[in-house]
């Protein structure tokens, strides 16, 4: 299913585009079908597993910082409703992701049909970019919330995880969310709060792979 949405993707995607790579297997595969195809593109991205991928599949790569505009940006997640909002709580690499998001002409989701859900139903805590000064307060202020609050850790190192641009990561678990919207407005509001992997309002477009074919899903 993986490779069918990869290759729907790419179809999306003409000579000439900047083209923003997110991460994850989805991806991956579509960078070699990149490279397969000769597509003349430049890629921009948010990870650095992605960035070592291109490299290896030749595909021309531009600095995140030396951009301001992106023609379509594709990524994967690990929940996304009818409305194509998206928890992308794995990778930690959320704030960057943002980033290139929102230069995007085009932000466009890929994932399988399992991930996808009539709304969220918060399997995985929101993951949360702390700066460091604001550790305690951001900790306080999320547990008034109900969530469940860790801090990330990694195996072999102890204290708390660091993001790429030197900020604790944080775990959000959220037993039940009655309104989407709401908590994403409550998480904006805090002070401290880098970034957050929830996703509101930002996809335009998805593509989700299914056992007997493609659906392509637009946001009104």
């Amino acid at each position: 299913m993986k490779q069918k949405c990869a290759r729907k993707a790419f179809e999306l995607i003409e000579d000439g585009m900047i083209v923003g790579l997110g991460g994850g297997s989805t991806v991956a595969l579509l960078i070699r079908e990149l490279e397969i195809q000769k597509k003349n593109i430049r890629a921009v991205t948010p990870s650095q597993d992605t960035m070592e991928l291109c490299m290896e599949h030749h595909i021309p790569l531009v600095p995140l910082e030396m951009v301001d505009y992106i023609d379509i940006a594709f990524d994967g997640c690990d929940e996304l409703d009818r409305n194509l909002n998206a928890l992308k709580s794995c990778g930690g690499i959320h704030t960057r992701e943002k980033i290139v998001a929102s230069m995007a002409e085009e932000y466009v989701l890929l994932a399988d049909e399992g991930k996808w859900k009539e709304t969220l139903e918060f399997q995985y805590p929101v993951t949360v970019e702390v700066i460091r000064p604001a550790r305690k307060y951001v900790r306080k202020r999320l547990e008034e919330l109900g969530a469940v609050v860790t801090e990330r850790r990694a195996d072999g190192k102890t204290g708390t995880m660091v993001s790429d641009d030197g900020n604790y990561l944080m775990e959000a678990a959220f037993s039940h969310v009655e309104d989407t919207e709401e908590l994403f407005g409550k998480l904006e509001a805090i002070t401290g709060i880098v970034e957050h992997s929830l996703f509101y309002g930002i996809a335009r477009k998805a593509v989700i792979a299914k056992k007997d074919g493609i659906d392509i899903i637009e946001r009104d």
